[in-house]
């Protein structure tokens, strides 16, 4: 009975671990995704321009641009654990820091905060990699995933509602308190380092992520496709009440509805490839991509004069591929670079992502601007979508 109970704690081992990266990311992500839902406060406390607010805002992400690739290489070298645990304790400790000052130390220690947070997510995909087998990889990196929207719905339920009652720097606080207390699991758990026989020799073959063709193949899919989350999020209700007339509070709900798909594409697109491992996880990834190109088309075909209930599977198409491509993404990346170097490879990739994030946004607004309509950027990302294709066919599975 003994050995069967110690049997049954093995197996229950890596969910352990996913439980406790998946809290992690959660904590982080109430940070990243709700700093957008203060700018209004922000600006309107400070009395700055919206390019001043905004710049703060994004100050966060500019940040994670910097840390990534250094945090990869420390998890891989140090040990992933204690990567995540120092760097999401050093986040929430700056953020709280960052709640009480002027705008240009606010900046300045969102920034340190951001790179900080970058150690999160390499550090924290790597810790779920090597405790789980290939044939889970795909659903426990979704699921691990998940946590960036679940925190962002937490942050946009929480946040913004704080800040009405309390003032801004107190959301802004708590979202700092939240960071720092969902590390506090992983410190708690015996999340012991998995060694695998095979880790010197892939370390040998992939020294340099930058030299791995599939990791820069993918690394250029998921700038492209990530483009597509934040056109998402920020223009989707902008151009339904601009173009449709609805109220911006409708539009927002829209955005809630496509960023719940998302969490549902986050784990079911790693799972289905789990599924169906024996044809490789690349047919999927074309797959995802037809699914964010079809939903992008909708949302552009759709006609104005549509009843809004006509816009919620629409949005939830979109949710499904544009929000929701990450689980697979990483899976991809973190096995084309093995698990000796799945975290400075994470970290390579995350470095461009987040240089994609910070530009999406105001490159889909110039065209909005350009042609005088929101809807002109699902025309916009459309064509990045199909250029998507282009990395997507390349990627090389052995």
């Amino acid at each position: 009975m003994a050995a069967g109970a110690r049997k049954t704690r093995a197996r229950a081992g890596p969910w352990r671990i996913l439980g406790v990266a998946l809290v992690s990311q959660i904590g982080i992500s109430v940070v990243d995704q709700g700093l957008p839902s203060l700018t209004g406060f922000i600006k309107a406390d400070l009395e700055i321009s919206a390019a001043a607010a905004g710049l703060a805002v994004s100050s966060f992400t500019f940040g994670r641009i910097f840390g990534a690739y250094a945090a990869g290489e420390a998890a891989d070298r140090l040990g992933e654990r204690r990567v995540l645990i120092f760097g999401s304790l050093a986040t929430g400790a700056l953020v709280m820091i960052a709640a009480g000052m002027p705008l240009p130390a606010l900046f300045t220690l969102l920034v340190l905060g951001g790179v900080a947070s970058a150690a999160s997510t390499p550090a924290g995909r790597r810790l779920v990699l090597v405790a789980f087998p290939r044939e889970r990889r795909g659903l426990a990196l979704g699921l691990r995933q998940a946590g960036i929207p679940i925190g962002g719905l937490i942050a946009a339920a929480l946040l913004p509602w704080i800040a009405h009652a309390w003032g801004w720097r107190w959301g802004l606080g708590l979202a700092g308190v939240v960071a720092a207390a969902a590390v506090v699991p992983l410190v708690l758990a015996a999340a012991e380092r998995i060694e695998l026989p095979h880790v010197k020799e892939e370390r040998r073959l992939t020294s340099n992520p930058a030299r791995n063709r599939n990791v820069r193949l993918l690394t250029l899919w998921g700038c492209l496709v990530v483009s597509g989350q934040y056109a998402l999020l920020a223009f989707l209700a902008l151009d339904l009440h601009q173009s449709a007339g609805l109220a911006l509070a409708t539009g927002s709900l829209l955005v809630a509805v496509a960023q719940a798909a998302g969490i549902v594409g986050r784990v079911a697109w790693g799972a289905v490839s789990d599924r169906a491992l024996a044809y490789g996880r690349k047919p999927l990834l074309l797959v995802l991509t037809v699914v964010g190109l079809v939903g992008t088309l909708a949302l552009l075909a759709t006609p104005r004069s549509a009843p809004v209930v006509v816009f919620v599977p629409v949005a939830a198409l979109a949710g499904l591929a544009l929000v929701g491509y990450q689980g697979l993404m990483v899976t991809m990346v973190a096995e084309a670079a093995g698990p000796q170097r799945a975290g400075a490879a994470t970290g390579f990739s995350v470095t461009f992502i987040a240089a994609s994030i910070a530009l999406s946004p105001p490159a889909y607004g110039l065209v909005a601007d350009v042609w005088g309509s929101y809807r002109a950027v699902w025309a916009a990302l459309a064509c990045v979508l199909v250029v998507a294709f282009v990395p997507a066919l390349l990627v090389r599975e052995g």
